[in-house]
């Protein structure tokens, strides 16, 4: 372990050489996570071990697989992942082999293990799946993808039936774009099944959020799903053909949940209910274009803003954002200040109250105050 470098919880300052290793200050922390990594490619081992230090880990790294090996001997605890290449050094060890040795000792059986590829077309995904790793992923893989896989396994053991995970910590589209970058299928489910949706070997097949299925319940789901989640894996969890490729995962709705994230951050909760101030818009109707109406329409004080995204005509995000435009222009209110400058309804004669006698004066009063607030 003479050149394997120990990332510590804590980063010295970075290295003037843009492809030198992390520089680290060798004291282990032990209430933090520990990821075995080798890589041969300095740039990419120092991304990767920076954003998994970022994200709370501590990461022990080398070039090659031979130098990791002492911190899996017998004696020393273990780490918690180890992340390797399939490719091996020169008269070296390469990870699918390394995989295999520790899945044949009992005491390093259920360590998680992922292992890198450069070649998408040979990858070997056959012998991955016989010697049982984790994942397969194909570099060049973004080192966000494999903080969030560490996430979900990092000392839990390779073969549970399911991780969970909460969307605090873990937002489902920053999972869901991790394991689409692998070869595996499974399904992920939130708690209380409130909505699903299944992947096969780096697409989504289906998925099912509030009485939708398809596109528009994976749209939805990412969108509005929160809480507590599940990651399950097996092919019989992932029936269905392709729905969603990786790629246009990533390019249109990924940064649309990105979008939506950040006009929520804006303010406007989607529990809150908005009424309209007609004078307001009055003012502002030359100037608004004609499908603002039926978002108008919906934001009657009574539905929620999360309900008027639903029933809307208009996609989610597009209604979402005209909705926070037309709450920065006072257009749109919450119900309560209209509630609050609207005037109390006039008090209702009692015209069959028993054993009373009629008095004119309160029904002199309650007309005018009724044809007052008509004119």
């Amino acid at each position: 372990m003479a050149n394997s470098t120990r990332v510590a919880s804590v980063l010295e300052p970075a290295p003037t050489a843009p492809c030198a290793d992390v520089s680290p200050r060798r004291r282990a922390n032990r209430f933090r996570p520990r990821v075995l990594l080798a890589e041969s490619q300095g740039e990419v081992r120092t991304a990767l071990a920076q954003e998994l230090v970022g994200a709370g880990f501590e990461v022990v790294a080398a070039p090659v697989i031979e130098e990791l090996l002492g911190e899996l001997s017998e004696g020393g605890p273990l780490p918690h992942l180890v992340l390797v290449p399939t490719e091996a050094s020169p008269d070296g060890l390469d990870g699918l082999t390394l995989c295999e040795r520790l899945r044949a000792e009992a005491r390093t059986a259920s360590l998680p293990v992922y292992v890198f590829s450069r070649d998408e077309a040979s990858a070997p995904r056959e012998r991955a799946e016989a010697v049982r790793v984790d994942d397969l992923l194909v570099q060049p893989v973004d080192p966000r993808v494999v903080v969030s896989l560490a996430r979900l396994k990092a000392g839990r053991g390779a073969f549970a039936p399911a991780y969970e995970a909460h969307t605090v910590r873990m937002p489902l589209s920053q999972m869901v774009r991790a394991l689409l970058c692998g070869s595996r299928s499974g399904r992920v489910e939130l708690r209380d099944n409130e909505g699903w949706l299944a992947f096969r070997q780096g697409h989504v097949v289906d998925a099912s959020y509030e009485g939708e299925r398809g596109l528009v319940a994976l749209r939805r789901l990412l969108f509005f799903g929160s809480g507590a989640y599940a990651v399950s894996f097996g092919d019989a969890l992932a029936q269905g053909k392709p729905l969603l490729s990786p790629r246009v995962f990533t390019s249109l709705l990924l940064p649309a949940v990105e979008r939506f994230t950040a006009l929520c951050a804006l303010g406007i909760p989607l529990s809150a209910r908005l009424s309209v101030d007609f004078k307001r818009l009055a003012d502002a109707l030359h100037s608004l274009p004609d499908d603002v109406g039926q978002v108008i329409r919906l934001c009657d004080g009574q539905r929620t803003v999360h309900s008027t995204l639903l029933e809307c005509g208009l996609p989610e995000i597009t209604t979402l954002e005209v909705m926070t435009f037309l709450y920065a222009q006072g257009v749109l209110v919450p119900a309560n200040f209209i509630a609050e400058r609207e005037p109390p309804s006039p008090r209702v004669p009692p015209f069959f109250e028993p054993g009373g006698a009629l008095d004119e004066e309160p029904f002199s009063e309650a007309f005018a105050a009724v044809d007052s607030r008509a004119a």
